[in-house]
């Protein structure tokens, strides 16, 4: 009797970016935290690369603001899926008493917006005050992936939705900037 083997070669899963990247063509913002016709978001990369990011002027407040961002891209190497993985947001935050500084974003591809992730972070003030430059960090391992890029290179439209609350005795923010660490691979 005569054996057969057969290799399966299987496509790797590619975790790094794709060998061209897409490239942002445009930024849409909005809500009370950068109104769409403020000028008040600037996108700090051209490209979704590893990652991508964007700078605030306006979000900032004592209770609650939020800041919708949706980007459009093009131009990538076909066959890939992108996903939102990481979120970090930067700015000054002044809490008092027993005050805390509560972040939700929320990430969905508008092809399929009911595949909604919910990204969190916070801090804590149980001392007389905290006042400086902070760094928020969330994570998630529910990845959110993009519809898989066609010969346009499109991933679809990224919608990242970030809602600062304060809670508590005192509280005010102003962030400055957001960056947003990207998870590729292969489709």
């Amino acid at each position: 009797m005569r054996s057969s083997f057969f290799l399966l070669a299987l496509p790797a899963l590619g975790f790094a970016a794709p060998p061209e990247a897409p490239r942002i063509t445009k930024i849409v913002f909005s809500g009370s935290g950068c109104p769409n016709d403020s000028g008040s978001v600037k996108a700090d990369s051209a490209t979704l690369g590893d990652g991508a990011g964007v700078s605030f002027s306006q979000l900032k407040g004592t209770d609650t603001d939020n800041c919708a961002v949706h980007i459009q891209s093009t131009g990538g190497t076909p066959g890939w899926q992108v996903a939102v993985r990481e979120i970090t947001y930067e700015g000054d935050v002044n809490l008092r008493g027993h005050s805390e500084l509560d972040t939700y974003t929320q990430v969905f591809w508008s092809e399929n917006a009911g595949n909604t992730g919910t990204l969190t972070g916070s801090i804590t003030c149980t001392g007389p005050e905290i006042k400086e430059y902070l760094t928020v960090r969330s994570s998630t391992a529910d990845l959110k992936f993009s519809k898989c890029t066609g010969y346009d290179g499109n991933p679809g439209i990224l919608n990242v939705n970030f809602r600062p609350v304060v809670q508590g005795d005192y509280g005010y923010y102003d962030f400055k900037h957001a960056s947003w660490k990207l998870e590729w691979r292969k489709c």
